[in-house]
């Protein structure tokens, strides 16, 4: 089975359990959760290494996520995510082809699917102290293109995919009327493979190339914005630090806006 047929099935038993009744009491009458849909933008910006981690260049991506989520009264939350994502992959250098490739064809799109889950772990006065874990999985779809600087027109056609997993503690601090400002430290990691199919008149070739982000510990600040008990905001800014190639600190940021309904 493919790894992403893999994470498919992980996130639809995800949801299965989520959706199925609790088995309350048929006396209780009050609910013990409550249904939070949202739908974000994010973007990111990563250093992805490659053969070896002896090369690098950059992913950028876009995505536009709907979630739907459920939160339980003792602070566990759990949501479900899908969406449409853009991946610029320039950068990546295919040598294992009969003619070599630097990919610069510009952004490739993606279904989105992945799965999150917080829970509050303690209060204390206007401080709270939470747990939360993100997984996402981007699964490409295909890109063909033509080069023709060479004698005879080179097909091209490539498509990438990549998976995600961050979890970490969170801090916020509770203690203004609507506004919310949380910070956040997590473990994050993300890999994938680009595969790059040639073929020019009789010689055709394959080449598929394992990535893997730079950077692991992700710190995050942002803020809730909560107008009414029935709609959120949450906006938010990320950086993750890395030890470039060459040597000295770079860091890759990013940054998410997300609208959440509750009822």
């Amino acid at each position: 089975m493919r790894p992403t047929s893999r994470v498919l099935s992980v996130i639809c038993l995800l949801g299965i359990g989520i959706l199925l009744p609790r088995g309350l009491p048929a006396q209780e009458t009050e609910r013990t959760y409550r249904l939070q849909p949202g739908f974000g933008i994010e973007v990111m910006s990563r250093t992805l290494v490659w053969d070896e981690k002896t090369y690098s260049s950059p992913l950028d991506t876009g995505m536009a996520l709907f979630r739907f989520g459920v939160e339980l009264k003792k602070g566990l939350t759990f949501g479900i995510l899908a969406g449409y994502g853009l991946n610029s992959w320039n950068g990546l250098v295919f040598r294992q082809l009969p003619f070599s490739i630097d990919y610069q064809a510009g952004s490739i799109g993606s279904i989105i699917l992945g799965a999150d889950i917080a829970q509050r772990v303690l209060t204390t006065g206007d401080w709270e102290i939470g747990l939360t874990a993100r997984f996402l999985a981007s699964i490409g779809s295909s890109k063909n293109w033509t080069l023709s600087d060479l004698f005879q027109p080179l097909q091209l056609d490539g498509r990438a995919d990549w998976l995600q997993v961050q979890a970490g503690p969170s801090l916020t601090y509770r203690g203004f009327e609507a506004f919310s400002p949380f910070l956040s430290v997590s473990y994050d990691r993300l890999w994938g493979t680009f595969t790059l199919n040639e073929n020019v008149q009789t010689l055709t070739g394959t080449e598929a190339k394992k990535i893997a982000g730079r950077g692991f510990l992700n710190i995050s600040a942002g803020l809730w914005y909560d107008p009414t008990p029935f709609f959120r905001l949450k906006a938010t800014g990320s950086m993750i630090p890395y030890g470039k190639l060459a040597g000295g600190l770079g860091f890759d940021l990013g940054a998410s806006l997300r609208a959440v309904f509750s009822f």
